[in-house]
């Protein structure tokens, strides 16, 4: 131990350096302590220091840490330093190593996630910090290089607090004091006496800040939120109230004379991470309050979306996020909960009425009225939490709230995860649990609603917690497929239709990682049933979806996550009103599947005996020939085609009227092996340029495949040759420009590495996947069409699937879809 200062003590003559001698020490509790010194030596940079073996590791960080996972930081790896030196902040003499004030900039505890020995002899050390200003996961990684000195690169984890596009700079500009003298570098380089810290909480003080004995009395008296009791449908008596469901993380809030706290159901301090919210909160003219509520973003449709809140964390963009506060418990030293809901939320709504609180808002509510769920579920809400207005504030789950919810969902922990198959280092499904009387019991899997970049995110999380054990108690139905056990640490959100006889989940789709939830407070929630329940119709007989009749409902057509042919039925029915503008019409090719998509599947384009009465034939003579086709020009004649095992639908690019005279032009951007969806991405925009250049709008589509279309709305005015020609000269111009990107030939031996742009959908009789349509593949994905502004978001053409489909079907996709069709355009020639 004593050698491990020795470097330490050769550079430096103690008799003149006010710097601690030291020694090297035993660890004396389980935390391991960091501190992060800003030096300003001949070259200013920040000594990262990580307690280790009872002393300090250290690098020089050149540039300071960066909350940018893409801005990696040259840390040089530099002699230990002691213990003592976590409580140095002065000046190191002239002449003497390092000379130049050093400025304590942060410290508090790291936690590494794997032995930190083997970490650091591998050149990978991976671990959480816990500081006032440094929070998170974060990599220390080896650079393979010749130099003396051994280089290592500081690299943020991608997490909720990544900072992207300059704002890392500006991090690093504001907080640019001790965080115990409150001095800048130039003030301890000039001997200012310490200041007294500064009362605002910056956004990383917020995060460890010591809070007023009052803020703890109050935590300590109001202990946890009140929460509802699920059910299958919202009370209907005069005395209930009815608020939206709200999509977020649940929060209490603590004020005291311009002080907060923000604290989850699982008793963390989130200040740091919702600073915006915070400030304004503070504005708030009380002497003491506890409010209740929730943190969510509002999709385009002003509705809560968890995903969209997630991603404004990642971003570290907090003023994307607001509140929303339904209750009141306590009020300038008085408590409120014993008062009645109408009365604590009528002074709520008095004390949020400040024009200035953009970010808080007051829950509105409703009153008992028929259909409000069915009201809340066809705007895109998540449900309903209904209320006994006359009803005291209880710290517990109670029948005075009560939650509907449109469709079901809830978190499970993760118990294991099954790799993909195209990716080893990214999940496939994750294998899912909730306890009960302390048992961890498996609840099913997961294996649709997060994209490749999402999943390796989850694997790398998920891969340094296996443990060759299982977690479950009692029985984990069998994979054919190679499956890995993890610690139960991670709480996730998915969506779901239903619970099986056997207590697994039916038909799931993944929302998103749960950061504010203990693992051992997910339980199994179902639905208190009404008195008097509708009957429901076996799914084993024939039903009816828009008066057509689907036979054989219960068939299992998507093997694994029971998609079965009477869901097919309702997803079309469904999407009727945005699919059908897009293949009414225009001649239709089919995909169509006798039992299973990994059964026997074919393409169908000609009319047959026996078809719907709502499916019409068509005969079109060209270039001699006669040929038969079909189409359909109502939604009974689609759901007709359904009934028959379709699957996907394919669409001419010219309508029935106009045979000969396309209205669209598709640019099917097809990626070869080993192209990542970035590059697809970037293609698309391309296209979108070179189209604008000849004054051509555009609009992009995910093809629910492995690639974009970019489709553009003509006016029906030139023949099919020409747009061949016209697409063929633009597509091989793009391949001529950047030959190891882009290929415009189909032969396969030329598209290894490369982004095939198939201008060959704009011939005669070639079609292009309608969007809304479903593909006969794995996780049943669908075409979705987007705006460009939305593209950069998905990281998959598979990002949309039959079940989460349903949060795009509202009044912006509606726009879409007329904007697409009311800029058709006139095509000119060069």
């Amino acid at each position: 131990m004593a050698d491990l200062l020795s470097k330490y003590h050769q550079k430096r003559d103690f008799s003149i350096t006010g710097e601690p001698k030291g020694k090297a020490g035993k660890r004396k509790n389980t935390h391991l302590a960091f501190v992060i010194q800003k030096h300003g030596a001949r070259r200013l940079h920040y000594d990262f220091r990580l307690e280790l073996d009872g002393v300090m590791k250290s690098w020089a960080v050149t540039r300071g840490p960066s909350y940018d996972p893409t801005d990696k930081r040259l840390a040089v790896h530099v002699e230990d330093h002691p213990m003592e030196y976590n409580q140095f902040e002065g000046i190191i003499p002239d002449k003497q190593y390092g000379a130049g004030p050093v400025m304590i900039w942060d410290h508090g505890e790291w936690v590494p996630e794997e032995d930190p020995h083997e970490s650091l002899k591998k050149g990978h050390l991976t671990f959480q910090m816990k500081g006032k200003r440094m929070h998170g996961r974060w990599h220390l990684v080896r650079m393979n290089t010749s130099e003396k000195r051994e280089n290592w690169l500081l690299i943020k984890g991608d997490d909720e607090f990544v900072l992207k596009g300059g704002k890392n700079e500006r991090f690093l500009d504001e907080e640019n004091t001790s965080i115990i003298s409150n001095r800048t570098l130039e003030e301890i380089k000039n001997n200012v006496t310490a200041k007294p810290q500064k009362e605002t909480q910056t956004r990383a003080e917020a995060a460890s800040t010591p809070v007023s004995d009052l803020i703890v009395t109050l935590q300590k008296k109001y202990p946890k939120p009140e929460l509802a009791i699920l059910a299958e449908f919202p009370p209907t008596a005069e005395n209930w109230w009815h608020e939206i469901k709200y999509d977020g993380y649940r929060i209490m809030v603590f004020l005291e004379n311009g002080h907060v706290i923000l604290r989850t159901r699982s008793h963390q301090d989130w200040t740091h991470k919702f600073q915006a919210i915070a400030n304004q909160l503070t504005k708030i003219k009380v002497k003491n309050a506890v409010l209740d509520g929730e943190l969510c973003v509002l999709n385009e449709k002003g509705v809560t979306d968890f995903s969209a809140l997630q991603d404004a964390l990642s971003r570290g963009d907090s003023n994307q996020i607001g509140g929303w506060f339904f209750d009141l418990l306590h009020l300038n030293d008085e408590d409120y909960t014993q008062k009645p809901l109408s009365e604590r939320k009528t002074v709520l709504r008095k004390l949020l009425r400040n024009k200035r609180l953009s970010l808080i808002h007051y829950s509105e509510h409703l009153e008992s009225s028929p259909h409000l769920l069915k009201k809340a579920c066809q705007i895109g809400a998540e449900g309903l939490v209904s209320k006994n207005k006359d009803s005291p504030y209880l710290f517990r789950r109670t029948h005075d709230w009560i939650k509907s919810k449109c469709g079901q969902e809830q978190e499970f922990v993760i118990g294991g995860f099954i790799p993909a198959k195209d990716h080893p280092e990214a999940v496939g499904s994750l294998l899912l649990g909730y306890y009960k009387q302390g048992k961890f019991l498996y609840a099913g899997k997961v294996g649709t609603g997060f994209g490749v970049e999402l999943s390796k995110k989850i694997y790398q999380r998920l891969n340094s917690l296996r443990t060759n054990v299982s977690p479950f108690n009692g029985r984990v139905e069998k994979s054919r497929r190679a499956h890995y056990w993890v610690q139960p640490q991670i709480v996730c959100n998915v969506s779901f239709w239903e619970w099986t006889a056997d207590q697994r989940i039916r038909h799931s789709s993944f929302k998103g990682l749960r950061e504010d939830k203990a693992p051992t407070a997910v339980h199994q929630e179902i639905p208190e049933k009404p008195a008097v329940t509708v009957q429901k119709k076996s799914l084993k007989s024939n039903f009816r979806v828009e008066g057509v009749i689907i036979t054989h409902p219960d068939r299992e057509v998507f093997p694994g996550i029971g998609i079965t042919k009477g869901d097919i039925a309702t997803h079309y029915a469904r999407v009727m009103p945005f699919i059908l503008p897009f293949v009414e019409n225009r001649l239709i090719s089919l995909l169509r599947c006798t039992n299973t998509i990994e059964g026997q599947c074919f393409f169908q384009r000609n009319p047959m005996p026996g078809m719907g009465t709502d499916i019409i034939g068509k005969t079109i003579t060209h270039q001699g020939s006669k040929h038969n086709y079909l189409y359909i020009d109502n939604a009974e004649g689609l759901l007709e085609l359904v009934q028959m095992g379709t699957i996907e639908f394919h669409v001419w690019q010219s309508e029935v009227k106009n045979i000969g005279k396309p209205d669209q032009i598709i640019f099917d951007l097809d990626p070869g092996e080993n192209v990542p969806f970035d590059a697809i991405k970037l293609a698309a925009e391309d296209i979108r340029r070179r189209l604008r250049q000849l004054d051509l709008e555009s609009f992009p589509r995910l093809s629910g495949g492995k690639g974009i279309h970019v489709a553009v709305p003509l006016k029906p005015k030139h023949a099919w040759d020409e747009i061949k020609k016209f697409t063929q000269k633009f597509a091989r111009r793009m391949e001529r420009d950047m030959p190891d990107v882009y290929v415009a030939t189909m032969a396969k031996t030329k598209r290894a590495g490369k982004i095939f742009i198939d201008y060959l959908r704009n011939d005669y009789s070639s079609t292009a996947i309608a969007p809304f349509s479903l593909r006969a593949r794995r996780g049943a994905p669908v075409a979705m069409p987007l705006f460009w502004q939305e593209l950069n978001a998905f990281d998959s053409a598979a990002a949309f699937n039959i079940l989460n489909i349903r949060k795009k079907l509202n009044k912006a996709t509606e726009e879409k879809i007329q904007d697409f069709f009311d800029s058709r355009q006139d095509l000119k020639f060069n």
